[in-house]
């Protein structure tokens, strides 16, 4: 069995799967600010919910940039020297893979897709994942593109300050299931294809996968964002296929199932 763990910036989903990829259990609960808060309630609620008896592996994504399994940082925590790793293995004796969460979502999205692809989660940040043939592309592992700046407004700001849900909520004060007006989803398409034409012009993905709160929401301005993106990429950039999450809000957690599968069949 593995138990696969996506941590979110608000809120965590932790689920145990069986070697067949499916999902025995699963619970959600809010990601606390303080890491040991954090850790203290995950240790917690799984004691509480699960029977766990021998794990082939525990996988993790986070939100946020690894290296050799650990966490680099986390732009919407500030957790700092927290190596979830060693103390989730000092308590459940099994190996522990940690892995940046929307390469983890990509991994799953984009499984049997071929050629290049690129994960975007609009979430409380803004993630990005490369998935090359199946794998997670080694050369572009490390890839923030709700970090990346741009003017809007009048103003320099991240991508994720303006484009992502958490922004669109606080711009808004609605949920993206809540907005019902073509004007607003024309504007935040706007506000979209602002980045997502950089991330289209710098790797020229074949496909790109669309998750998160926002993302799963694409059908709402589909038309006027691939209308903007057409204007505005040059002759010489194809546009790619655009598509939602099939597993929606559990793309992390099958995308945990796979990476841990992956680390173990290398060793």
């Amino acid at each position: 069995m593995y138990l696969c763990i996506d941590i979110g910036g608000t809120k965590t989903l932790v689920a145990l799967m069986n070697n067949h990829r499916k999902i025995l259990h699963s619970i959600r609960f809010s990601t606390a600010f303080d890491q040991d808060h954090f850790f203290e309630n995950l240790i917690n609620e799984i004691r509480t919910n699960f029977a766990i008896k021998e794990l082939e592996a525990i996988s993790v994504g986070v939100p946020g940039p690894t290296e050799n399994n650990q966490i680099l940082w986390l732009g919407n925590l500030p957790w700092t020297n927290f190596d979830l790793g060693a103390k989730l293995k000092d308590i459940f004796r099994a190996p522990v893979y940690i892995e940046n969460d929307a390469n983890l979502a990509g991994l799953a999205e984009a499984e049997n897709i071929p050629g290049l692809s690129v994960f975007l989660t609009l979430s409380t940040g803004i993630g990005g994942g490369v998935i090359k043939d199946g794998s997670i592309d080694p050369s572009i592992r490390i890839y923030e593109p709700g970090h990346d700046k741009y003017i809007f407004n009048g103003q320099l700001l991240e991508w994720e300050d303006f484009a992502s849900a958490k922004a669109i909520y606080e711009y808004y004060g609605k949920l993206t299931t809540e907005i019902k007006s073509r004007a607003d989803w024309v504007e935040i398409s706007c506000r979209i294809a602002t980045g997502m034409h950089s991330v289209i012009s710098c790797i020229r993905p074949d496909t790109i996968i669309l998750g998160g709160p926002l993302g799963l929401a694409f059908k709402k301005y589909r038309q006027p964002l691939e209308k903007q993106l057409s204007v505005a990429l040059p002759a010489s950039v194809s546009m790619p296929k655009l598509l939602i999450a099939k597993y929606k809000d559990k793309s992390v957690i099958f995308g945990c199932f796979i990476y841990a599968q992956q680390q173990t069949t290398s060793k």
